[in-house]
């Protein structure tokens, strides 16, 4: 139970900031402030050549991904029984696996490479290290 309502939790809060940032940086064209660190730390960040993959924009990426999430939690509600099949394990496993690794190397390149800290891509990443813990049960 608890499992099921971590991931809804977690796909409820990432799925939220990724929209937020997409909403102010991408749809709006307005500029990201962060909190915490430089003014323009997150707008860097976000509009770098590492803010998308393949194409698309990781925050589209991001909610694509916390939309999947929150069906999978949802699943653990309405299909229990189908979540003891191996096959949606495995998935459920690989999925939050790729995301989780994918946040690590953004948040290193966001340090290490950027030299800029942007707090909302951080969280996300923590969220999305977090989802993964919650799978792997660690």
């Amino acid at each position: 139970m608890l499992k099921e309502i971590l991931f809804i939790l977690f796909s409820v809060v990432g799925f939220s900031l990724t929209y937020y940032i997409w909403k102010k940086t991408i749809k709006s064209k307005k500029k990201l402030l962060c909190f915490i660190s430089n003014q323009g730390a997150c707008d860097k960040v976000i509009k770098s050549k590492y803010g998308h993959m393949f194409g698309i924009d990781n925050t589209i990426l991001g909610m694509l991904y916390y939309i999947l999430i929150l069906a999978v939690g949802l699943t653990y509600f309405v299909y229990p029984s189908l979540t003891t099949l191996n096959y949606f394990i495995l998935g459920e496993k690989i999925i939050t696996g790729l995301a989780a690794g994918m946040s690590i190397i953004l948040t290193l390149i966001q340090f290490f490479v950027l030299k800029q800290f942007c707090e909302y891509c951080t969280v996300a990443n923590i969220i999305n290290v977090l989802i993964f813990a919650v799978v792997w049960g660690l």
